[in-house]
């Protein structure tokens, strides 16, 4: 009975029968060969082909890749995904702010920079102040460049802007500081963003503070762009200017402070200086009227610069009118005021301590017709306008009864740069017209027919003053016209500014 039960067990595939594994007599996949299932359906025929790498087995039949298995790639703007076994893909389109990208491994799909999410759906991504996007991510922006909140909205913005100030302001971080005293910064010093510190000031405007105009350095040199003009608007007498840098203020009596200072301590001009070294190699401006090329300081000329603080204080000096002087013995109220009873020889000596030199009667003629543009006044707009009163100039004739700008009956100086803006020259300069006259390099003899970069310096009875001042009628604030003074004259409508290498 046993060897029976024994003998049945298996019948009909009862347990311990072979598995089935496919149908009897079929082609059939054993892993990637393509082979003939036996007749029991328990296994495989032997012989068959072997599907190479580039194929896979289906329904007992190599069958090539259409695409790599597994893999992500792209057909323009569409992510293909190709299935394990290779044979079929599945594709998605990517986001209009997205790129596919091919190897990216599970995504193609890839945000732009600026934009972040799946790849199938960007949203640009919104930074704030002073930062901006890398990649997917918000970055703050580095030392010396900005951003607005909202700049990057659109998601494109992948940079910062560079942090540009104003005259007298540096960059800190992200933002426009002032200057401390006795320094500056010319407007768009910083234009690149690397400008983190101010310089430092002429000497004269050392330790004092940014108190002319509205509340900027004293010491603010804005650049005259060079070019071609007619002195005295008339055409018989053209001229060629370089670039150069004009003092935006007339000299102060604070900035003069120092400078006397420095005298009385023992500093004086060496034999030569003050020559336009930017031009000519060095030698400076050419002598219009007779060859060679300005000489610079004369050291026999250091008679005029007194070593004791009294001596500059009297009345043979700054002192020279109880009126009109504005110099006090100590600091006082007139220290943003011009400097006045000042002679050529001082003026000279000034702007070659603090750095510059005294203008060509060319060079400050051009800065005052605003260049080609030919003003008739400084402030000219359009250049043929004859517009002037208390709002442009300090000059005589501007109030009407008593006619002085300032202080009714008597007139005085005011502080420089009142009129600026509305006063300034082309360039920037303010009281270009009124005030004070102002002392020139040259000497003052009658036009020479041509100058290229030219000051007269034959010797004659006066020096060149330009300007006009507090005490004269509009006719002489014209930028065409012209004055000469003995150069040891002092008076309380005589001042200076000073001009400087481009």
């Amino acid at each position: 009975m046993g060897s029976l039960t024994g003998g049945i067990s298996g019948v009909g595939g009862g347990a311990g029968a072979p598995a089935v594994l496919c149908a009897a007599n079929q082609l059939a996949c054993d892993g990637n060969r393509a082979a003939t299932c036996n007749a029991e359906g328990t296994g495989y025929l032997a012989g068959g082909i072997q599907c190479s790498t580039t194929q896979t087995c289906l329904n007992g039949a190599c069958e090539n890749h259409m695409c790599t298995p597994s893999s992500v790639f792209c057909q323009g703007q569409e992510q293909k995904t190709c299935a394990a076994n290779g044979l079929n893909l599945t594709s998605k389109t990517c986001d209009v702010n997205a790129t596919c990208t091919a190897n990216t491994g599970s995504d193609a799909c890839v945000c732009k920079p600026g934009y972040s999410g799946t790849g199938l759906s960007c949203a640009a991504t919104l930074c704030g102040i002073n930062q901006y996007v890398q990649a997917n991510a918000c970055v703050a922006c580095g030392a010396g460049s900005t951003n607005a909140a909202g700049d990057n909205a659109t998601g494109g913005n992948t940079s910062c802007d560079a942090t540009l100030c104003g005259v007298n302001q540096y960059v800190q971080g992200n933002a426009c500081v002032a200057c401390g005293a006795g320094t500056f910064n010319e407007t768009g010093d910083n234009a690149t963003g690397a400008n983190t510190s101010c310089d430092a000031g002429p000497p004269s405007c050392q330790g004092l503070a940014a108190n002319c105009g509205a509340g900027e350095s004293c010491c603010t040199s804005p650049t005259v762009t060079g070019g071609t003009f007619n002195r005295s608007n008339d055409a018989s007498y053209p001229a060629t200017v370089s670039s150069f840098r004009l003092d935006k203020y007339e000299v102060t009596v604070g900035r003069f402070r120092n400078f006397v200072t420095a005298v009385v301590g023992g500093w004086t001009p060496a034999a030569g200086s003050g020559k336009h070294t930017h031009l000519n190699g060095g030698a400076g401006l050419a002598n219009s009227a007779g060859g060679g090329n300005e000489p610079g300081w004369d050291t026999a000329w250091n008679g005029n610069l007194p070593t004791v603080k009294a001596t500059w204080d009297g009345s043979s000096y700054l002192g020279c009118s109880a009126t009109y002087q504005t110099w006090t013995a100590s600091s006082g109220a007139n220290e943003a005021k011009p400097i006045n009873c000042v002679n050529w020889y001082q003026s000279a000596a000034f702007c070659i301590w603090d750095g510059g030199f005294l203008p060509s009667e060319a060079e400050w003629n051009y800065a005052a017709a605003g260049g080609n543009q030919q003003r008739q006044y400084p402030w000219s707009s359009p250049a043929s306008s004859m517009t002037i009163d208390c709002s442009y100039a300090n000059y005589y004739g501007g109030a009407g009864g008593t006619n002085y700008c300032v202080t009714p009956g008597t007139g005085s100086t005011s502080v420089v740069g009142s009129v600026s803006p509305k006063g300034n020259g082309l360039y920037g300069q303010a009281d270009l017209g009124g005030n004070v006259w102002e002392w020139n390099l040259d000497w003052y003899s009658a036009y020479a027919a041509t100058c290229n970069n030219c000051a007269n310096q034959t010797a004659a009875s006066n020096r060149v003053v330009r300007g006009g001042s507090f005490g004269v009628d509009a006719s002489e604030l014209l930028s065409s016209g012209r004055g000469g003074s003995t150069p040891v004259n002092r008076n309380g409508g005589l001042g200076l500014r000073c001009a400087r290498t481009p």
